[in-house]
Order: C-alpha cells, then structure tokens, then sequence
C-alpha cells in the first residue's frame, strides 16, 4: 500500500491528485487515508519514521484533512473500539521524568530569585532616585559635548 506523509498528501491534494479522504477506526484510534486517482489507496504517515498516523481524536484527524485542502470523504467505523482508547495509549516515563525535572529546575530558580529580591529590599545601602541618575547623567554628557566642541576647536 502507498504512503504519503502530511507534506506529500497535501502537494497531491493540490495537485487534484487525491480524490477522498477516508477516516477509519481501528481499535482506539483513527487514521486516515487517501483515495488517488493513480495509485489507489495511499495511507497518511508520520515524517519521521513512515508509521501511520494514529490519532485518538477524530475531530483532530477531520482538521488534518481539511488542512490537506480536501472536502469530501468517507468514513468507516466498523472497527472502532474506544474502550481500547487507553489501552493504546502509549507510556511515556522519559518524559515524565524530564517534566519532573523541569518543575524542580523551575522551583530552584524561583527560590534563587525570591532570595535575590529579598537581598535587594533589605540592602541598606541608600537608593538613588532615578529623576537625580537621569540628571547627573545629562550634566555628564554636557560636559563631554562642550569638551569634544572645544577640542575640534582648537584643532583648526
């Protein structure tokens, strides 16, 4: 049976290439696949590794057809099992453990920054209104305005 990925189906679709769009149960999941008009029956794949592509939602497969540019299609439900829905649901412990890590990187720094604030509100060294920085530093670049005057002054 044919192939396409998300990219080829829609060039094809594009293309006048792809006839129907046909939404079949199996178990917990939906796929999708395609009716062309020279290949026959080609079956949407993930990119990565050419597996189809499983959704468990069928209102998330009907926007990907809709994506592809298609209108019309069929649908089959003759093998659709959703009791099986969690039973296909795959078990991801990588990534539980990566989110558990993220929660404890991102608790660490919000203590780190509570602290550093802390430390800050507490500095007894006096704070220097902003409207007197402002000033100093436009005295500051008077100066050396009138200074870079009058030496190209003093060049001629």
């Amino acid at each position: 049976m044919k192939t396409l990925d998300v990219s080829q189906a829609t060039a094809a679709a594009q293309a006048g290439g792809v006839l129907n769009a046909i939404l079949r149960a199996d178990g917990g999941q939906f796929f999708i696949e395609l009716e062309t008009r020279t290949a026959g029956t080609a079956v949407l794949v993930t990119s990565n590794n050419r597996r189809p592509r499983a959704f468990r939602n069928p209102i998330k497969a009907l926007e990907v057809i809709r994506a592809l540019g298609l209108q019309n299609g069929r649908f089959s439900l003759e093998a659709w099992r959703p009791d099986e829905a969690q039973a296909d649901r795959q078990s991801r412990p990588d990534r539980a453990e990566a989110m558990k890590q993220t929660h404890s990187n991102a608790a660490a720094y919000e203590k780190w920054f509570r602290e550093q604030v802390e430390e800050s509100l507490n500095d007894p060294r006096p704070n220097v209104p902003h409207a007197r920085v402002q000033r100093e530093m436009a005295d500051k670049k008077a100066a050396l305005r009138k200074r870079l005057a009058g030496g190209d002054e003093a060049e001629s």
